[in-house]
């Protein structure tokens, strides 16, 4: 029999309905999901020692949860709010690789180098889940189910990032900031959270440092979209209004 799963107030989210940060993604909807089952959520009946898993640790917006090569410590799970991933390269400008969103995991890449190969940094205020690696074993459950958790959680992942590339490799800028608007919007609907209308909580400046483009041509595109009907755009609040359209600009 299936173990049950902690679910906030939404089973299953009205995609028209705005997502905002106090939006919780279902447990059973998250990246950290397979390993916390086999803890039965570290809830206080489980057994699983405290600090094992920690769960809706509070984060405030710009808090940093780790650093480009601290030492690698625990898995962190978006539980709501986003964040911003970027690495340094000998003393240069940082450069945006990733934003976060509920559901989402951040800092699996560490697990097998050791170190951080980035800064994590909270877009908003939201909360994460921690999950102390190197604790898994206090838990008292066997190796052989705590391995396959992680190895679960790792294939989900590979094939979570697999698609994430394969849906930003556009040429032009119009294709790049349609092709991520609509990634955003099918990992937000992959969780089932509200994926038609949210806000970019990243600025101008990350969104084009990450789709290798200057500030103002992202606004210039968004701008122009917004002309033509596929979206509405209101400071940072966007709404798909055309999703037809974006999918056809971003295939060029």
């Amino acid at each position: 029999m299936d173990k049950p799963r902690f679910s906030t107030h939404r089973s299953q989210c009205d995609p028209q309905t705005i997502l905002d940060a106090s939006t919780e993604v279902d447990c059973e909807d998250c990246g950290l999901d397979p390993i916390c089952m086999v803890l039965d959520y570290a809830e206080e009946a489980s057994g699983v020692p405290e600090g094992v898993l920690l769960r809706r640790r509070p984060v405030e917006r710009g808090e940093i949860i780790f650093r480009q090569d601290d030492p690698f410590r625990s898995l962190f799970a978006v539980k709501s709010g986003s964040f911003k991933t970027s690495m340094e390269n000998g003393g240069q400008s940082k450069r945006v690789i990733g934003f976060q969103f509920p559901g989402e995991l951040i800092g699996v890449e560490a697990m097998s180098r050791g170190k951080y190969p980035c800064t994590a940094r909270a877009l908003q205020n939201g909360s994460v889940c921690e999950l102390h690696i190197a604790r898994l074993p206090e838990s008292g459950r066997p190796l052989e189910a705590l391995q396959a958790a992680v190895i679960e959680l790792l294939g989900k992942e590979v094939a979570f990032n697999h698609q994430l590339v394969s849906s930003l490799v556009h040429q032009s800028a119009e294709q790049r900031i349609c092709g991520f608007i609509l990634s955003l919007s099918s990992r937000l609907a992959h969780r089932r959270l509200p994926s038609l209308e949210f806000t970019f909580t990243m600025s101008r400046t990350d969104i084009g440092n990450y789709l290798g483009l200057a500030s103002e041509t992202v606004s210039r595109v968004l701008t122009r979209m917004g002309r033509s009907g596929a979206i509405h755009l209101q400071r940072k609040r966007i709404r798909i209004l055309d999703r037809n359209a974006l999918e056809q600009c971003a295939d060029g």
